[in-house]
């Protein structure tokens, strides 16, 4: 996958927070079909907006 993303866009969906802080650049995060927060997979991980999404990358919620 990771040598795939080189060449093309891939979405994944998953609720396996290690394989999508481990394959992607960008996440989003929905809640109840609405997108609540979008930035780098970095920002998502360690340094979120919104503590819902903290919570749910967190194990807290979810």
């Amino acid at each position: 996958m990771l040598e795939l993303k080189k060449d093309f866009t891939i979405i994944i969906v998953t609720h396996s927070m290690q394989q999508a802080a481990r394959a992607s650049d960008y996440t989003g995060f929905f809640y109840l079909g609405d997108l609540i927060e979008y930035d780098k997979t970095s920002n998502i991980f360690q340094n979120a907006k919104l503590q819902s999404t903290n919570d749910y990358v967190t194990g807290h919620f979810g």
